[in-house]
């Protein structure tokens, strides 16, 4: 379970950097090395931070590939890794003596692991969309899955600051559950920083460390103080889980009953998460009407009637759905079909979606 390569972990502090540039970042990849060096590679590059061996002695390692992309922060690192089954350990020795005093936050996107922790060696099995927590400065021996890890190095004194205070001896081994609301809302946060990592600048790396630590306070240690504090962030994770729902779901009965229900949250919530959006009817409909565009302008779906188009995403009637198309788009659906059938007859590209109530440039606001 290693957070990240030695270059990343040790890198050296960067003076301030003008606004604009973009985080450092380094990668580590077993990939073109020669099969029998690949993983004494990978064991040096991680020696800094875990002792690792291949699951059987003398099994054969001419397979093997890890890969770990970096990013630092400032004052956090993220590592998002990728490593074929072996054996990771902190033995007591080498927690008292190498100098790591950091939390390490992972979310198993896939695989997992089994093994023992801390000085009692509690047993620890952490599965697929689980988020772990380990202290540095304690002991682990874990045996782990190929997995793809997404992993979160907090130094202590930040940690025990978010947290309230020194928290080693609760969050050592603890686990968020993948189906649990704290464990998704971390590492939906998780996914999302992975994403507009590229589109941050140096200079944005405080505010993002700190928004980052308030859902880290929020979910492993939930308070009155904590959910207040990282409110902005849990509202935005909420928001994004609900809207890939519905875009997942546009021929499914989507009302705020439906919605309140799946995400366990009151109508009330549910209206103030949407108000900067028009409203969560008025959201469905735009997704749904967007959708449609792209059903009648597509070629694969010209086999569909515009009858069996509004059914497919859910509207009441074909008459209700025309209007409700017009009204977003200025034309008829059969209108919008005809145009795209007279483009690909000319061989010109399909007429771009022009509504000014474009819900992805809403959800570009949103998500700024």
């Amino acid at each position: 379970m290693p957070p990240c390569p030695r270059e990343a972990l040790m890198r050296p502090a960067r003076p301030a950097a003008p606004p604009g540039q973009p985080l450092p970042s380094t990668v580590f990849s077993t990939r073109h090395l020669p099969g029998e060096a690949r993983f004494d590679a990978w064991r040096q590059g991680i020696a800094v931070v875990f002792d690792v061996a291949p699951l059987a002695t003398g099994a054969p390692l001419n397979h093997f590939q890890a890969q770990v992309e970096a990013t630092h922060l400032g004052q956090l690192l993220l590592g998002d890794l990728r490593f074929d089954a072996q054996r990771f350990a902190r033995s007591r020795p080498r927690a008292a003596h190498d100098g790591l005093d950091h939390y390490l936050v992972q979310w198993y996107r896939s695989g997992g692991f089994a093994g023992q922790y801390g000085d009692e060696g509690d047993e620890l099995r952490v599965g697929s969309g689980d988020v772990v927590v380990f202290d540095m400065a304690r002991t682990q021996n874990t045996v782990a899955q190929g997995s793809h890890v997404l992993s979160l190095i907090v130094p202590r004194a930040l940690g025990d600051a978010a947290l309230g205070g020194p928290a080693a001896a609760s969050l050592h081994g603890a686990v968020l559950r993948a189906d649990s609301v704290f464990g998704g809302l971390l590492a939906d946060h998780l996914a999302a920083l992975q994403r507009r990592l590229p589109a941050i600048a140096q200079h944005q790396a405080e505010d993002v460390v700190r928004a980052t630590t308030q859902m880290l306070a929020a979910c492993l240690r939930p308070s009155q103080r904590t959910l207040a504090q990282a409110q902005a962030e849990v509202q935005a994770v909420t928001l994004g889980r609900i809207q890939r729902h519905i875009g997942r779901s546009l021929g499914a009965p989507l009302t705020p009953e439906v919605l309140c229900r799946a995400f366990g949250i009151s109508r009330h919530r549910l209206y103030q998460l949407f108000e900067p959006l028009g409203g969560v009817a008025r959201y469905v409909q735009q997704r749904r009407l967007q959708r449609a565009f792209e059903l009648l302008s597509s070629c694969a779906h010209r086999h569909l009637r515009v009858a069996q188009v509004a059914a497919r995403l859910g509207f009441a009637s074909e008459a209700h759905f025309s209007r409700a198309f017009r009204s977003a788009f200025g034309r008829a659906p059969s209108e919008v079909r005809a145009m795209a059938e007279a483009a690909r007859a000319q061989g010109l590209p399909p007429q771009p979606l022009a509504a000014d109530a474009a819900v992805e440039y809403a959800d570009w606001l949103v998500a700024l």
